[in-house]
C-alpha cells in the first residue's frame, strides 16, 4: 500500500448545549480529522481529539504533529500493520508521537480504515479472529450540573433507553452523594453506577465520599484525586472495596504501564485518543488485563462518528472490558459528519459491526461546514 494524498483538517463543531466537569467545560468540539487516499482513490479516515487537561496536549501543536508524521507515511509503501508502525518508528522522532496521541490516533485510524475497506473486512478483523457476532452495550454518561431540571431530564433518558449501567460525574462529596441518592431513589437499585470525579478530592475525602455512598451501592469509581498524585491514587484504592480507575493518571510522566505493574489502582479508562491509536491502546489493555484490572474503553466529549465507531472497534478487541462510552454525538454536537444517527439505542446497544472499515460513509459537506484545511500533503 502507498499513500498519496493527506488532508489534515481543524474540526469545530458548536455543541448542542455547554458540557461541564471538575477539569473542563466545553462548548465546542476540537478535533484533527485526516482523510487520506491510495493512487485507486480509496479513501480512510481518522480523528484525534487532543485534551491538554489529559494528555496535556493543544490542537495547534497536534495538527503540527499531524503534518510530521504524515510525511513519514506519505509515499512509502508497507504491505503489513507492523511495517506501517515500523515506517512510524523509524521516520518519526519518538517525541513528536509518544507527545501528540492524538495526531497518532487520527492517522493511524485513517490508515485502518483505508486498508480494511480494501481488504474488504473490519477494522477490528485486521487485529485477530475475533467474533463477528458479539453485541456491545454502552454506558450513560450525566455530565455535571448544578440544575436539579437539567440533571431529572438526564435521568429520565437513562429511564427511556433502558440502560443498564451509569456513570455520573461529580465536583464534591455532599452534591455528588445527594445526586447519587435521586439516581437510586429514581432508578431503582438494579442498575450499575458509578462515579467520576475528575480529580475532584483529596484522597482523605474521596475515601470519606466512598464509605458514604456504601449505601448507593457504587461499581466504582474513576480518577478521584489530581493527576499528579499517584500517592494519593494508591492510598484510595488501598482502602476501597470497589474499582478505583485511573483516567488522567495515565498519562503523567510515568505512564499507564506504571500504576499497572505497581497496583497504583484497580482499573483504567482507555480513550483512543489519549493513547495514541489501536496499537498503543490494545497493548495497555492487554498488560492491564493480565492483571485483571477493571476496563473501560471510554471516549471524549465531542467526539463525532469518526472516532465513536473507532471506539467501537477497539471495544471488539478487548474482549473483556466491563464498560463501554461514547457514541452520543448527537445529544451533544450540533452536526455530525455522517447522516445516519449513531446513538446508542435502548439497552445501551449498537448494531454488529460487519462493514468494511470503520463502517461509516462520511458527508464530506459536513467536513467542508465544519472544518478548515490545515494541510494537504501530495506525494
Amino acid at each position: 500500500m502507498i499513500i498519496e494524498r493527506i488532508h489534515i483538517n481543524n474540526l469545530k463543531i458548536p455543541f448542542s448545549r455547554t458540557i461541564q466537569h471538575r477539569l473542563s467545560t466545553r462548548s465546542v468540539t476540537e478535533s484533527i480529522v485526516v482523510v487520506l487516499e491510495d493512487r485507486h482513490h480509496h479513501q480512510g479516515v481518522g480523528e484525534g481529539t487532543p485534551r491538554d487537561y489529559v494528555t496535556g496536549e493543544t490542537l495547534e501543536n497536534s495538527l503540527m504533529a499531524a503534518r510530521l508524521i504524515s510525511k513519514a507515511i506519505l509515499g512509502q509503501p508497507f504491505d503489513t500493520v507492523s511495517q506501517l508502525y515500523a515506517l512510524i518508528e523509524n521516520r518519526v522522532d519518538a517525541n513528536i508521537a509518544d507527545g501528540h496521541p492524538a495526531a497518532l490516533c487520527a492517522i493511524e485510524t485513517a490508515v485502518l480504515d483505508l486498508w480494511a475497506k480494501i481488504e474488504k473486512q473490519p477494522v477490528y478483523r485486521l487485529f485477530g479472529q475475533f467474533s463477528n457476532n458479539r453485541m456491545l452495550s454502552y454506558s450513560g454518561v450525566i455530565p455535571s450540573t448544578d440544575k436539579e431540571q437539567a440533571f431529572l431530564q438526564y435521568i429520565e433518558m437513562v429511564r427511556r433507553l433502558k440502560l443498564t449501567s451509569l456513570k455520573i460525574k461529580v465536583v464534591d462529596l455532599e452534591s455528588g452523594l445527594a445526586q447519587l441518592a435521586i439516581i437510586r431513589e429514581q432508578l431503582g437499585s438494579a442498575l450499575d453506577v458509578r462515579v467520576d470525579a475528575n480529580a475532584a478530592f483529596t484522597a482523605d475525602t474521596a475515601i470519606q465520599f466512598i464509605h458514604r455512598a456504601e449505601p448507593m451501592h457504587l461499581s466504582a469509581v474513576e480518577q478521584p484525586v489530581p493527576k499528579d498524585d499517584l500517592a494519593g491514587l494508591k492510598k484510595v484504592s488501598d482502602h476501597s472495596d470497589i474499582p478505583i480507575i485511573a483516567d488522567e493518571s495515565m498519562y503523567t510522566s510515568k505512564g499507564p504501564f506504571y500504576l499497572i505493574d505497581n497496583d497504583i489502582c484497580h482499573g483504567l479508562n482507555i480513550r483512543l485518543s489519549s493513547c495514541g491509536g489501536f496499537r498503543n491502546a490494545y497493548h495497555i489493555y492487554q498488560r492491564a488485563r493480565s492483571k485483571q484490572m477493571t476496563i473501560v474503553v471510554g471516549a471524549h466529549v465531542g467526539e463525532t462518528a469518526i472516532l465513536s465507531f473507532a471506539g467501537r472497534h477497539l471495544a471488539m478487541i478487548c474482549e473483556d472490558a466491563r464498560y463501554l462510552e461514547g457514541s452520543f454525538s448527537t445529544y451533544v454536537i450540533q452536526e455530525d459528519l455522517v447522516a445516519e444517527d449513531i446513538s446508542f439505542g435502548e439497552g445501551g446497544v449498537v448494531p454488529l459491526l460487519n462493514r468494511p472499515g470503520l463502517g461509516i460513509e462520511i458527508n464530506p459537506s459536513a467536513i467542508a461546514k465544519w472544518s478548515e484545511r490545515f494541510a494537504c500533503l501530495l506525494r
